[in-house]
């Protein structure tokens, strides 16, 4: 081997060494970064997630009510008991005039249908309730929602290079849109649909939510394992030719 063979040899392992170099810089790099992206949403994703449940919250916190307070003291007692004394029994206080057993039999079961019918008010009826009225813009009026939010916003806003476009996208329309505009064009479809025929589904334009679900998605995507991201990724393989058998299938009824 000759000396320009040698000076060529040793010009190749220079440059090897200096491009491992600068993959590993740039993985480093890389790593750093998603690390302290991570660190961003990790500081707003509580707050974004509590405040879209918000509503539904405080309404499945709700202790029963009722004007007979003896009904509503057993019914609070039996929400806060043991399922197996729900199941097998449990000691309540009785009123005044229930005294048999077949009387403490009614009563504890009026404390058991009252209960159930609590439970589906809340978790069903409110669901839907509070899902309709989830949007901050109804939300502001109060001062720890509105405390929490502004506080969500004010991080978005000293970190915004570490969001995504869309994060960035809903923090610029937030400064256009403002939660009054917002609110009233939820207002206005309400209305149209309590008179409509069917219900209109007209998409509203609302920032203020889009912010807090992009955040709580993004921050499940940062943290998603490698395990579940590698079962996703080998789903969407395998089933390649099932969308691409249904796309030919639905294009020859086309052409039929």
């Amino acid at each position: 081997m000759d000396k320009s063979e040698i000076a060529i040899s040793i010009s190749l392992g220079s440059l090897l060494v200096s491009l491992g170099g600068l993959l590993f810089t740039i993985h480093s790099s890389r790593k750093a970064s998603r690390i302290e992206r991570a660190r961003v949403y990790d500081k707003v994703y509580h707050d974004a997630s509590d405040l879209l449940v918000y509503n539904y919250k405080k309404k499945i916190e709700e202790p029963y009510r009722s004007e007979d307070k003896f009904l509503e003291k057993a019914v609070n007692e039996y929400e806060s008991s043991h399922w197996l004394e729900q199941m097998y029994g449990f000691n309540i206080d009785y009123p005044e005039g229930v005294e048999s057993e077949e009387a403490k039999r009614e009563y504890r079961r009026k404390v058991s249908d009252e209960y159930h019918k609590h439970q589906r008010e809340k978790h069903v009826d409110s669901f839907v309730e509070t899902m309709e009225n989830r949007s901050p813009v109804f939300n502001l009026d109060n001062q720890e929602f509105a405390e929490r939010f502004n506080r969500l916003v004010d991080h978005v806003t000293h970190n915004l290079s570490y969001f995504s476009a869309p994060v960035v996208e809903c923090w610029e329309k937030m400064r256009f849109l403002s939660p009054e505009k917002v609110r009233n064009e939820y207002v206005s479809l309400r209305r149209v649909n309590e008179s409509a025929c069917e219900p209109i589904e007209e998409p509203i334009e609302d920032p203020y939510l889009g912010i807090l679900l992009i955040i709580r998605h993004e921050y499940r995507e940062l943290n998603k394992p490698l395990k579940t991201k590698w079962a996703e990724f080998w789903f969407n393989l395998t089933t390649i030719r099932y969308r691409v058998r249904r796309i030919f299938n639905k294009k020859r009824q086309w052409d039929v």
